[in-house]
């Protein structure tokens, strides 16, 4: 899938600058999630703030030890309470990055891994980036259950409405 142009400079820039990284350091499935992902998937709406990105537990430590001068150490991210993951928060970037390794979210049944169960891959500037697909994008923001997460799951109902009817 070829990135859409919904995509703006800082995002793709943001992009560009974690590849060679992502390639040096991650030995595991890795995925960007959240507002990025949709982004990259078509889903218009609000410009992403952040890039999220969800790895395994050691990629996080590998990516937090090649980053380390650029790691945001004053940053506490919102709802703690509620995700725990090996997080860090790089702003070197055109856009902040937050790794979250081995990432857990805490519901009614106790804390709850976070996986991607099935992706594609978007093109942009010739790397390939892993995204969860609509579907699994849109669970994963139900599971995360917070407001923003819930509004984010009814734009990709939407996109996906639309983009179905369209279709037929």
């Amino acid at each position: 899938m070829s990135a859409t142009p919904l995509i703006d400079a800082r995002l793709m820039g943001a992009l560009a600058g974690l590849m060679p990284i992502a390639r040096a350091c991650f030995r595991d499935p890795w995925w960007i999630i959240g507002s990025a992902a949709m982004r990259l998937a078509g889903v218009g709406g609000p410009e992403p703030n952040d890039v999220d990105l969800l790895c395994s537990g050691r990629d996080a430590d590998a990516l937090a030890e090649a980053w380390a001068a650029h790691r945001d150490e004053g940053y506490r991210p919102a709802d703690d309470g509620r995700f725990r993951s090996r997080f860090a928060r790089f702003a070197h970037l055109p856009m902040p990055l937050e790794v979250m390794g081995d990432l857990e979210v805490r519901g009614a049944g106790g804390w709850q891994p976070v996986q991607v169960m099935s992706e594609w891959r978007v093109e942009v500037n010739g790397q390939a980036i892993p995204v969860p697909t609509l579907s699994e994008q849109r669970r994963i923001l139900a599971l995360f259950g917070r407001e923003k997460d819930l509004a984010k799951a009814a734009r990709i109902d939407e996109f996906t409405a639309a983009r179905e009817s369209h279709a037929h």
